[in-house]
Order: structure tokens, then sequence, then C-alpha cells
């Protein structure tokens, strides 16, 4: 199941980036959990389909022309770890943001049950058990 994990995780992206919420919904289980490195600074955890969709919504009322890139990922079972360069300006502040961060997406039955954004690949990497 593995590989399909890493492939839902570039469709998700894919989805995400032409803000195709329905598709994004398709993938994830009813009880996900989102922690978003970006958007979560403020602590925010968007849980469920609903949630699902407002993350979307919050992303791009923040960065109207978000534009995430996959730079890579390692497959860990039941969960994935992508390397994300996230680039984007700010709406209210105009402020150009380009970012590398890390995400964790985790799977049970084939659909996304939840991802949480790091700023460190060590931090992501703990979160699936590792260490550098």
């Amino acid at each position: 199941m593995s590989r399909e994990n890493v492939e839902t995780v570039h469709r998700l992206f894919a989805a995400s980036r032409s803000r195709d919420k329905a598709a994004c919904v398709r993938e994830a289980d009813p009880d996900v959990e989102i922690v978003s490195y970006l958007i979560g600074v403020e602590g925010t955890v968007y849980k469920g389909h609903d949630g699902l969709r407002g993350y979307i919504d919050d992303l791009f009322e923040a960065f109207p022309d978000w534009h995430p890139q996959i730079l890579g990922t390692a497959d860990y079972g039941d969960k994935v770890l992508a390397e994300v360069r996230m680039a984007g300006q700010g709406a209210s502040s105009g402020v150009a943001i380009q970012q590398t961060v890390w995400q964790v997406t985790s799977f049970r039955d084939g659909k996304m049950i939840g991802f949480h954004g790091y700023g460190s690949r060590a931090e992501a990497l703990e979160a699936v058990g590792l260490s550098e």
C-alpha cells in the first residue's frame, strides 16, 4: 500500500494547488486531522472533511498564489514524508515567501488520516520514529 500512499500525496498536492476540495476530500478519511506548518503557526488543527475544506480556504485566503512543489518523498509504510518547497505572496502583507518544509502524511486503509507540517527534517523524521 505504501507506493499508493506516495501517489496519493502527489494527488493531494495537485488537488490542493488547483483548490479542488472535492478531490482532497475523496482521498481523506472522515476523521482526518491537519496541522499545517504554514497556517498552523496559530495552533489550528483542522478536523474532518469540513476542516479539510476550511484549511484549503484559509490557505488561499492567506496566500492567493500559493504553489508548493514536492522536492522528494520517503515512504515509511503508513506514513509518507515529503520535502516541500512552498512559495506565495501574503494577501494582506504582500510579502513573498519561499520556504522548504517537511510534511508527514499518515494513512489508514488507503485514506489520509492526517498530515502535520514541520520546519525541519529532523522534526519530521522524529514524527515517523526515526532520527537523522
